[in-house]
């Protein structure tokens, strides 16, 4: 028989648990009790006062290979066996967590070895938590008994613990039991509240100066005062637990709660305080929010934001990133930016080396971590960063948030000990702060926040980039195309925000008087008003794009803000696009092609198609739920394009595939049609006049290889 004994921290439960199972041991019966509270003094009175070792600490300072059953077992009044889990510090960690480590090992240690005839937890049940609702599960307690006194808290405390016990197996409630404090009217409470669910009281624990004097022993009153009926009650009670039957209850809603206990009618809602601030990322949350696309249309999310915020930390040398996780989640994450990097080398030559050895310290958070907290364990790892750079991002997971680690007031402390270090807090949790490109979206606004000298005056001649993303792999070829024209106007990048920066920059960004948009996506934008909104930038409205007309603009654009006169550079640039175009046109005139698309932004590409005289048939733009490109772009050639955000991708496919074109540009693949010549649409396309000519000269080899591969009419 497996037993569980639930309710309000302080209501007596270990007391009355105790002395059930010293009755039930006084019966002959093999009894194990294990207390499942922190507190750890829920078999004291059967150990004559002694406190065995808890599991918790036996997890905490014990091999693995080194621990046995028989260590954490220890031999109670009466041949009882008794076993505590213990819990963290108060304040730190996760109590709820190690009753869920201490089951584990229980059961990885073999506990039915101890072959024990009633099994009875007695469980804090203040909070029916996902660790102290372990024993409602069906393969522990077959039967639930609840503790109260009249006092409307411990009942509220009942009346929850139900609540969780429906969550389960509703019918295993074998009743209340109802330790009286002494009060007028706490029987009429507790009977009311017993009626009102549909569960029988089955003792009535009077209150009796003989428990003090059973604490003062260190024993339960059963085995201190054998011939009262005060040890007969337990008896009792020990009798009806093993052999009663069960019930469902029903539990009552918070009103009907108060009406039947208090006899109180419902009452309103009680002001909030609606300009609280709680600083999170350093801002609070008051803060204007700058999201991505999932995290504001509460789509289904792509990656988790603490890998988004690792990456982009990861990118800006110089800084120190230390991984408030356990190992998997750092190891993850450092793959993405490797993997970045060896797809950048592999495609382009390029080396990224914040990439491939990246300045990083993860604090490894395991069980016992999550279990006691690891406020420790992240300090350890500031200072190891700390020895290293002076510029350290602590970026907290999953873990972290679950067991309410105060990573915030953590660097506080570090901040004080290293005064002349900048350490930036980074509160993303995992998932619960979003997808992964909101995790990059918080580290830039973090970053800025921390970094940026307020104080600089511009120096003429000195332009950012914002939105650059840190895993782009033609990142360093759009930049030295940006810097070939930036030095034919006489000026230079100051600072690449974010990817493939580096501390100084992020520092130096007021050094430039005008910022310009890598790119049309989100997450530019919401970088751009983050800069404008909170620091004042000047951010040009023409971002850099793909194709001679997006060239144009934002040169002429740059040019005017600077004073500068570029009419000679555009007749180059336009001279240099009409040049590469004639070969291209000869091979591509007078073809075909249709466009599925991620992007808005493709007046570009259709410009491209119109100058090489290709036929467009049909241009559609899909609203894909994991893209960011959700704003209005102003497209030139809108008439021509189909946005389409209630799509069957299958039917968009079939459809412009019905219109024979010669080639097919879409962002992603999307048929495995024999015959049909697809080409891919970059996701972040490379800038310049002379960009999309490369594209098409991958069009025009495609055309010229042959439809179907001759080695499938191969006979075998």
């Amino acid at each position: 028989m497996r037993i569980a004994i639930y309710g309000k921290g302080g209501i007596g439960k270990s007391t009355i648990s105790a002395n059930i199972t010293a009755a039930m041991s006084a019966r002959g019966l093999k009894v194990l009790q294990i207390g499942c509270d922190p507190k750890h003094d829920s078999t004291r009175l059967l150990l004559d006062g002694r406190e065995p070792p808890t599991v918790m600490d036996y997890i905490r300072n014990t091999r693995k290979e080194d621990m046995s059953l028989f260590d954490v077992v220890a031999q109670g009044y009466g041949r009882s066996m008794c076993v505590e889990a213990g819990g963290p510090e108060p304040g730190v960690g996760c109590a709820g967590r190690g009753i869920l480590s201490t089951f584990d090992l229980l059961d990885e240690l073999g506990m039915e070895r101890l072959e024990a005839d009633v099994t009875i937890y007695d469980v804090l049940g203040d909070v029916v938590c996902g660790g102290f609702a372990v024993p409602l599960r069906n393969d522990y307690a077959e039967k639930v008994f609840i503790v109260t006194s009249g006092e409307f808290m411990a009942i509220y405390a009942a009346n929850n613990i139900l609540r969780g016990v429906r969550n389960y197996d509703p019918l295993r409630i074998g009743g209340i039991i109802f330790n009286s404090r002494g009060e007028e009217e706490e029987r009429d409470r507790v009977h009311a509240f017993a009626t009102a669910v549909g569960l029988p009281i089955v003792a009535e624990i009077p209150r009796s100066p003989l428990f003090l004097e059973g604490e003062r022993r260190g024993k339960t009153v059963v085995e201190t005062f054998p011939a009262t009926e005060l040890t007969d009650c337990f008896h009792r009670l020990a009798a009806m637990m093993l052999e009663g039957d069960v019930s469902e209850a029903e539990p009552l809603s918070d009103e009907d709660l108060e009406r039947i206990v208090l006899g109180k009618e419902k009452a309103g809602k009680a002001e909030v305080m609606v300009n609280a601030t709680k600083v999170a990322n350093g801002r609070p949350r008051s803060a204007p929010v700058y999201t991505s696309r999932n995290v504001d249309r509460h789509e289904v999310l792509h990656g988790c934001a603490f890998t988004g915020a690792v990456v982009t930390c990861l990118s800006v040398q110089g800084l120190q990133t230390v991984m408030h996780s356990p190992d998997s989640c750092a190891h993850l994450s450092c793959q993405m930016a490797q993997n970045a990097a060896r797809r950048a080398y592999l495609r382009e030559g390029i080396s990224i080396p914040s990439f491939l050895e990246p300045s990083s310290h993860c604090t490894s958070m395991d069980d016992p971590a999550m279990v006691f907290g690891a406020k420790g364990l992240l300090e350890e790892a500031i200072r190891k960063a700390a020895s290293v750079s002076g510029r350290i991002a602590v970026v907290s997971s999953c873990p972290s948030g679950i067991i309410g680690d105060d990573v915030v007031e953590t660097v506080r402390r570090m901040s004080a000990e290293f005064p002349d270090a900048k350490i930036v807090p980074m509160i993303e949790d995992g998932n619960a702060a979003g997808d992964h490109m909101q995790g990059v979206i918080d580290a830039c606004v973090a970053l800025a926040d921390h970094l940026i000298d307020q104080d600089l005056a511009p120096v003429k001649g000195m332009v950012n980039v914002v939105g650059i993303k840190p895993i782009a792999t033609n990142n360093e070829r759009n930049m030295s195309f940006l810097a070939s024209i930036l030095g034919r106007m006489g000026m230079s990048v100051n600072c690449r925000f974010i990817g493939g920066t580096d501390v100084t920059s992020i520092e130096g960004f007021k050094k430039a008087k005008v910022s310009i948009l890598a790119n049309t996506d989100r997450f530019t934008r919401m970088l751009a008003s983050f800069l404008i909104d909170e620091h004042g930038v000047k951010v040009m409205e023409r971002p850099l794009t793909a194709g001679i007309v997006g060239t144009e603009a934002w040169v002429r654009e740059l040019a005017a803000l600077g004073g500068v006169e570029v009419e000679r550079l555009l007749a180059e640039l336009g001279t240099e696009y009409r040049t590469g175009l004639i070969p291209l046109r000869k091979e591509l005139e007078g073809r075909s092609a249709c466009i599925i698309s991620m992007h808005k932004d493709i007046d570009w590409l259709i410009d491209l198609i119109d100058d090489l005289g290709i036929e467009l048939r049909r241009a559609v733009v899909v609203d894909r739920s994991d893209h960011l490109m959700d704003y209005h772009v102003g497209n030139r050639h809108s008439q021509r394009i189909e946005l389409l955000e209630d799509y069957v991708i299958d039917y968009v496919v079939n459809e412009s595939l019905r219109l024979s074109p010669d080639i097919l540009l879409s962002t992603y693949p999307v048929t495995d049609r024999e015959g049909v010549v697809q080409e891919r649409i970059p996701m972040v396309p490379d800038i310049g006049h002379l960009a999309p000519l490369e594209m098409a000269r991958h069009w025009a080899l495609a055309l010229k290889a042959p439809r179907v591969e001759g080695w499938r009419e191969e006979d075998d």
